[in-house]
């Protein structure tokens, strides 16, 4: 789910996977293959969040709101 969160976020903000790797001091490859999997640590979707100009919420809800 994250991973398609953050591909939208990347279009929005006209920016490409190269970017936020360079940002995250990581490969373009090793964080594409990072994507596919879609199993990031919730630090690292900090992490990847604030590379790309955003915070992270993660949240709750009950089912009946």
């Amino acid at each position: 789910m994250f991973a398609k969160l953050l591909k939208h976020k990347l279009i929005e903000k006209d920016m490409k996977i190269t970017d936020v790797a360079k940002a995250l001091e990581t490969s373009p490859q090793n964080l594409s293959q990072k994507l596919k999997r879609d199993n990031f640590s919730e630090k690292e979707m900090e992490e990847i969040a604030a590379a790309v100009g955003c915070t992270l919420e993660i949240s709750f809800k009950d089912a009946g709101e």
